[in-house]
């Protein structure tokens, strides 16, 4: 009863600063900032009293406070947080990656390929051949030749494919999860989000020669061979900077590479860097490769954890627009749907042909269902370039992307309960908001 009273309280407030005064520049992003952190907070105490994930809350709250539904953070409001944003979005991926350790996954790495093959890359066939199916009951198809209409398939079919190793680092952490499936669950969407960014581009070339959204071939390849190679390039570098800081200053460790979370996520984009992409490289240099412990690194992340849980989250959830769903309802069911089936059914026959320990094979195919980041970045590339077909198309994605946001973390968090895994990591984690 108590948080639900705060979180009235702190809605009360915000409306009462929004209504009596005009609130911009740096105001606006110091009102938006506290305002999604207290309200995540306070909307996942109260959503946990329901067993459901504090995750959730986090979603709900700025589903709520976002400009489709209360419009108590402004879409204005949301964007002047594109710095704290990119910041988070680095510290997850560090993060994701001093988590992931090789020699651990090595036991499944015939499962991981086999895995990335059926599950995900057969999951981007699948989605294309589905939407090829249903376009009738999607209006941007509607003036497109049949050649047009297989390419922008395959392009949509792409972009709903990516995963989300922030929700996976969110609800392991939430979960203090460790082990065997842990392991597993955060190399695979590690990976899948690798092999999204670079079947996209393909999947972007076709449809510019097919539509003439003036997409050169070359260009793609280039642009996505830098992305790919130089932010993993970058990142090692950067892993080998905060090694070799770890190695001999040792002082101020979090705050040095917090730092550097800053750079790359200020600087990555304008040179085409992907920041997520730079900083797992980076972890998983200093986890794998550097002399360097981590884990140390890791601890004095912990304190900072909640905050970068709470408003990385609480700006996805603004991004929701409830009311597209509900006007797209009918395919955007039956592609999250045929996404989370085919995921179920890809991963088991990968896992069983390999012969992958048992909660892998049970529970694994779940890590792949949530969306987040990487989809979010994805929507916005596809508005950008094709301005003919990409508005429609983004509602769309949106949409599928609201409906495994809402429901895949309620099932990631009971399926890590239930293979055992949970609570099994020391120590407190701050992303659990426990006190």
């Amino acid at each position: 009863m108590i948080p639900l009273l705060l979180l009235l309280a702190v809605t009360g407030l915000m409306q009462a600063a929004r209504s009596f005064s005009t609130v911009i520049g740096w105001q606006a992003t110091e009102l938006a900032f506290g305002f999604l952190l207290l309200s995540a907070y306070f909307t996942a105490r109260v959503v946990s009293q329901l067993r459901l994930p504090r995750l959730t809350g986090y979603l709900l709250a700025g589903v709520l406070a976002g400009p489709f539904v209360l419009d108590l953070v402004t879409k204005e409001m949301a964007g002047s947080l594109r710095v704290v944003n990119g910041v988070a979005t680095c510290i997850l991926g560090l993060t994701a990656g001093a988590e992931l350790n090789l020699k651990r996954v090595r036991p499944v790495a015939r499962t991981l390929r086999w895995v990335t093959v059926f599950s995900v890359i057969g999951s981007m066939v699948v989605l294309t051949g589905v939407l090829f199916v249903i376009r009738p009951l999607i209006p941007l198809f509607a003036d497109m030749t049949t050649t047009q209409s297989i390419a922008v398939c395959a392009l949509i079919g792409v972009a709903i494919s990516p995963q989300s190793p922030a929700v996976v680092m969110a609800l392991l952490s939430e979960t203090r999860a460790e082990g065997p499936l842990s392991q597993f669950m955060l190399a695979s969407v590690v990976v899948s989000d690798l092999v999204a960014v670079l079947f996209y581009s393909i999947a972007a070339t076709a449809a510019g020669i097919v539509i003439g959204g003036g997409v050169s071939m070359v260009d793609t390849a280039l642009s996505v061979a830098w992305e790919l190679l130089g932010s993993v390039l970058f990142g090692v570098v950067i892993g080998v900077v905060i090694g070799g800081f770890l190695t001999t200053v040792k002082q101020g460790a979090s705050l040095f590479a917090l730092l550097i979370c800053v750079v790359v996520a200020e600087i990555g984009t304008r040179v085409h860097l992907d920041p997520l992409i730079v900083m797992l490289a980076a972890g998983i240099w200093l986890e794998n490769f550097s002399r360097a412990d981590a884990s140390s690194l890791i601890h004095g992340f912990e304190s900072a954890q909640l905050p970068v849980f709470l408003v990385w989250f609480a700006l996805a959830g603004t991004k929701l627009d409830l009311g597209q769903l509900v006007q797209t309802i009918i395919p955007v069911l039956i592609l999250a749907s045929v996404r989370a089936g085919w995921h179920f059914v890809g991963t088991r026959f990968a896992c069983e042909r390999t012969d992958a320990p048992p909660t892998v094979t049970k529970y694994a195919w779940i890590a792949l269902v949530p969306q987040a980041g990487l989809s979010l970045a994805l929507i916005v590339v596809i508005q950008k370039t094709f301005p003919t077909f990409g508005p429609a198309a983004a509602v769309l994605l949106l949409s599928v992307l609201a409906v495994n946001q809402i429901f895949s973390p309620i099932a990631l968090r009971s399926f890590l309960v239930r293979s055992g895994e949970a609570g099994k990591k020391q120590g407190v984690d701050f992303a659990a908001g426990e006190h």
